[in-house]
């Protein structure tokens, strides 16, 4: 498990896990920063509540099942909040609109919660969902065909890191080479036949004809 050293690492992965207070202490800034950007575009306080409330229910869903790795700036790309002014923004609206907002979207964000409890059958109050078998298998058979493709290919894979001067290369016909070493098995030779996928012809004896003119 990874240390957690820092308050909001700390509601990052309570909010990950699904616990709806995390995720509300988590964004609690930009959750009110949403609100005034909704006024601003012009929208009245009920209009900026119901949208503000859609999207808090989306974002939750998005934290709970792919953990952000920078958590304020996730929420303010896909709200955009970048280049937003709260300050100016926020004399335009009275305190009450705003105390009234902030109620509703911690009461979407619950609503969130319990609309994801209810599908899931566990009673910690865990709302993770574990990837099923089938997109494991997939995601298995995918590897593998990928894999098969660049070593029967017999592709050589190179990156490079020009900053700091370093290039690693994946060659593919070295890991078999080394794999026919480590198996002890033998081969012939001229192994050429084979990946050409044809069959090795057998030699034909010289013609006596031929043979009777190279005899002195």
């Amino acid at each position: 498990m990874k240390k957690i050293a820092s308050e909001t690492q700390l509601y990052a992965q309570l909010a990950h896990r699904g616990d709806p207070s995390a995720f509300y202490a988590l964004f609690s800034g930009q959750i009110s920063d949403l609100y005034l950007l909704l006024r601003s575009q012009g929208k009245d306080h009920e209009a900026a509540c119901g949208e503000a409330a859609q999207r808090l229910a989306d974002l939750y869903g998005r934290v709970v099942r792919s953990r952000p790795l920078r958590p304020e700036k996730w929420f303010a790309a896909r709200c955009g909040l970048k280049r937003f002014d709260a300050a100016a923004a926020g004399a335009a609206v009275s305190k009450t609109e705003i105390a009234a907002y902030e109620k509703l979207a911690l009461r979407a964000v619950n609503a969130a919660y319990c609309k994801r409890l209810e599908h899931c059958d566990v009673g910690s109050g865990d709302v993770v969902e574990e990837r099923s078998f089938a997109r494991y298998l997939v995601g298995t058979v995918a590897a593998v065909i990928v894999i098969g493709f660049l070593f029967f290919a017999q592709s050589v894979l190179s990156v490079s890191f020009g900053r700091f001067g370093f290039e690693y290369k994946l060659s593919f016909p070295k890991i078999a080479e080394g794999l026919w070493d480590m198996s002890g098995l033998v081969r012939t030779d001229d192994d050429s036949w084979r990946r050409e996928g044809a069959a090795p012809q057998p030699q034909q004896p010289p013609a006596q004809g031929a043979e009777a003119t190279t005899r002195p």
